[in-house]
């Protein structure tokens, strides 16, 4: 029973989230700034700080997600992926950035290898739990890691907001996508910024 109610809470969270969002978008734009903020400091897959100021002078996709993750992150990523190769020369505008919030598994290593799939110009980035912390509560998402039951997969359980934010090119919010985005809607809304 408790598990189920869990998960229900859970389901709520993004669907709530992303109202909110909008509302305030359409409402009041500049009050959607003090939502999501989009501050980090963090290590980027080749276990270098990086921060928010470091992709300054280019607009940001930033979608939070873990290497693990079976099917939302990678088709959000592959969307990305799609975005970056119909800009052609424009990709040199927009900086594509995952933030994997399985700091355990998700090594600069590893991430280097999981964002190679997709697109060159995509960064991968994590940190201490403090730091998932705060850059969470800076683009206003939720993750968790749930550990393993004492079972044989001794997989953890890892949970995420699966929204793709569109960030300006000093790191200040414009613009946010749910899962499901089409590449096409989201180089339609870039291109608006060239």
């Amino acid at each position: 029973m408790k598990r189920r109610i869990y998960k229900s809470v859970f389901a709520t969270i993004p669907v709530r989230f992303r109202l909110a969002v909008c509302a305030l978008v359409v409402c009041s734009p500049g009050y959607a700034e003090d939502v999501v903020k989009g501050n980090f400091e963090l290590i980027d897959h080749h276990a270098q700080v990086v921060t928010e100021h470091s992709y300054d002078g280019k607009l940001r996709l930033v979608y939070f997600g873990f290497t693990r993750c079976p099917d939302v992150c990678p088709t959000t990523l592959f969307e990305v992926a799609l975005v970056m190769r119909h800009l052609g020369d424009d990709a040199s505008n927009v900086q594509p950035i995952f933030i994997s919030v399985d700091r355990e598994n998700d090594t600069p290593e590893i991430l280097a290898s999981y964002v190679a799939v997709f697109h060159p110009a995509l960064v991968g980035l994590s940190g201490s739990k403090q730091q998932l912390d705060t850059v969470a509560a800076s683009f206003n998402v939720t993750y968790g890691v749930t550990p393993a039951p004492d079972s044989d997969s001794g997989i953890d359980s890892v949970f995420h907001s699966s929204y793709l934010f569109l960030m300006d090119r000093n790191g200040k919010f414009l613009d946010v996508f749910g899962h499901g985005a089409k590449a096409a809607a989201i180089e339609a809304r870039l291109r608006e910024y060239f």
